[in-house]
């Protein structure tokens, strides 16, 4: 028993590191998110200011700064590449998926179960996505998930023992580090879940026991709060007011959608394991011995997952610390169902699974080969197509083959590697089309020779960070304001913002040779209008079908000083 249970953990790790570490630097860098939480770290460092969040050398209020911090850690020690940017979110999934590991192993389920949970976490669609791109939901859902396990130990343990309070401290500076990571949700969420569970349970003396987690929460994240507030008085009204009180409530939310909406993206997002949740139900029903823990994880998945859903704005995102718990039910119920000989729901779940991967595959030849549009791969993607076309082939044949194994272990390992082989692959055989229309990289990399150093950058919102980011560059000028409005309210940043007519008003500069420096524009296509129509006789363009680069050469030399003399385009 033992050594199996070190052969699967083994198996896990190794498969943990093929899927999740591995491949991190097969695909270049997105816009706007992991630009965006590249080149902020990149500035810190730059900086030395870890303390004031800046991008493109704005102040840039929208999150706290832990995500930051571990993204510059990293860069720090493995140099300013995607691999780097993205390893804190793999390893953040990791981390939360050994969380479900040590919650199950603490309550009795044993080292099978809990290993099971952990793949099941680790091979939903969205951990699988999310976990390996840079967005500060991964360490928010580590952090948060390490509180709510933790939180569960100390109800486990004997009342008023050093124990408990240890449990009950180390969860609030748990919570307090999901706080840094994203906000208040790191309080909300935990209170959604902790109080109707302290109540339904009849743990008064637990609940009150709560200003443990409290007290340590508020130590964990006073020290960077007095700073931010002594530095930039303003930071707590824009964060409380825009990122939590819109972004939730307000009728113009950010990101807003229906209700249903997160209905309607669990069956994605929980792929491959949604199919089976009927098997995993019948067999929660059959274990007597784990009530409170089942009503634990069940009020862990199912408030936040209805705060969200009632919250106004919404993203895909937003939903990954629910999929710690489903993981931990579905693995649970999986394993009694097995156990007590049934196979019929699960076979349901295998010909919903194989079924899926089918129409994915039939939908892809048909829209290669027969299809209206534009295929997924050009011409010259051969290899590419014939890589992808044999990985779900092979995941259909794994899961089917799925069915015929005797031991659940080996039945739930084929499912989560069905998906793996298809995510691994995936990583090196994405079409060159949906590479191009997520990253400018490879275009401003082929751009970059013809830059000098003292070139005048101008960027429209869209692209800016990822400018930055490839010319290592704060000093960009912006056409529009997006996301920085808040940054270039401030006095001394407003000569940042050009607009279209600033920009007229230094070409023109350029063009009567009163400005020495080269100028270089950057914008998503389609480019404006206005744009097009100033830059089209004045610059040399550089473009894929959906960035473009126009690179106005200098004529005369001058020593005019850009800032001094260029309008702010107000």
């Amino acid at each position: 028993m033992r050594d199996f249970a070190c052969n699967a953990m083994i198996l896990v790790v190794l498969g943990y590191i093929l899927v999740y570490l591995l491949p991190l630097g097969l695909r270049p860098m997105t816009i706007p998110d992991e630009s965006r939480y590249g080149e902020i770290p990149r500035e810190m460092i730059q900086s030395g200011n870890w303390s004031v969040p800046h991008l493109v050398d704005l102040r840039y209020f929208e999150k706290p700064p832990m995500g930051y911090w571990l993204n510059a850690i990293s860069i720090s020690m493995f140099g300013e590449n995607i691999y780097a940017i993205r390893l804190p979110a793999a390893l953040a999934s990791g981390l939360s998926a050994w969380f479900i590991w040590l919650l199950l192993i603490r309550v009795g389920y044993g080292q099978r179960t809990a290993l099971v949970a952990a793949v099941i976490y680790l091979s939903f669609v969205e951990v699988l996505v999310v976990g390996t791109l840079s967005i500060l939901d991964n360490p928010f859902t580590l952090f948060l998930t390490g509180g709510m396990v933790l939180f569960y130990l100390a109800a486990m343990a004997p009342e008023a023992t050093r124990q408990q309070r240890l449990y009950l401290a180390t969860s609030g500076v748990l919570f307090g580090l999901s706080f840094l990571s994203k906000g208040f949700l790191a309080f909300v969420l935990p209170g959604l879940v902790l109080l109707p569970y302290c109540l339904l349970q009849k743990r008064y003396m637990l609940l009150w026991r709560c200003w443990w987690i409290a007290i340590f929460a508020i130590l964990t994240v006073l020290p960077w709060a007095i700073i931010i507030h002594l530095r930039e008085p303003d930071y707590w009204r824009y964060f409380i007011v825009e990122e939590h009180i819109r972004r939730f409530l307000a009728t113009d939310a950010q990101h807003a959608s229906p209700a249903y909406y997160y209905l309607t993206l669990l069956p994605l997002a929980a792929f491959p394991w949604l199919g089976f949740l009927p098997a995993a139900i019948a067999g929660i029903r059959l274990d007597k011995r784990h009530a409170d823990v089942f009503r634990y994880l069940l009020l862990w998945f199912g408030m936040p997952f209805l705060f969200f859903s009632i919250s106004k704005g919404k993203l895909p995102t937003y939903i990954l610390p629910c999929l710690i718990p489903a993981a931990a039910l579905i693995a649970i119920g999986l394993l009694e169902y097995f156990r007590a000989g049934w196979r019929r729901l699960f076979v349901m779940g295998v010909v919903i699974n194989a079924s899926m991967l089918l129409i994915g595959l039939a939908a892809l030849l048909y829209q290669q080969f027969h299809g209206d549009g534009t295929p997924f791969y050009a011409h010259d993607e051969t290899t590419k197509l014939v890589g992808i076309i044999l990985g779900l082939s092979l995941a259909i044949i794994i899961t089917i083959t799925a069915f015929f194994f005797r031991t659940p272990y080996k039945t739930i390992a084929a499912i989560g590697a069905s998906v793996g082989i298809i995510f691994v692959i995936l990583n090196s055989d994405l079409p060159k089309a949906v590479l191009e229309g997520k990253s400018p990289i490879a275009l401003y990399e082929h751009v970059a020779p013809k830059l000098k150093p003292d070139t005048i950058i101008v960027s429209d919102a869209n692209v800016v960070r990822a400018v930055a980011w490839s010319f290592k560059r704060s000093d960009v000028y912006l056409l529009h304001r997006g996301e920085l409005g808040y940054g270039l309210s401030y006095p001394e940043h407003a000569h940042r913002y050009l607009g279209i007519s600033g920009l007229k008003q230094l070409l023109d500069r350029l063009h009567t040779g009163e400005l020495q420096q080269d100028i270089a524009v950057f914008c998503e296509e389609p480019c404006q209008p206005e744009l097009i129509a100033l830059l089209g006789h004045r610059a040399d363009q550089y473009s894929n079908d959906e960035f473009s680069v126009w690179i106005a050469p200098s004529t005369k030399q001058s020593k005019t000083n850009l800032r001094d003399k260029t309008s702010n385009g107000k």
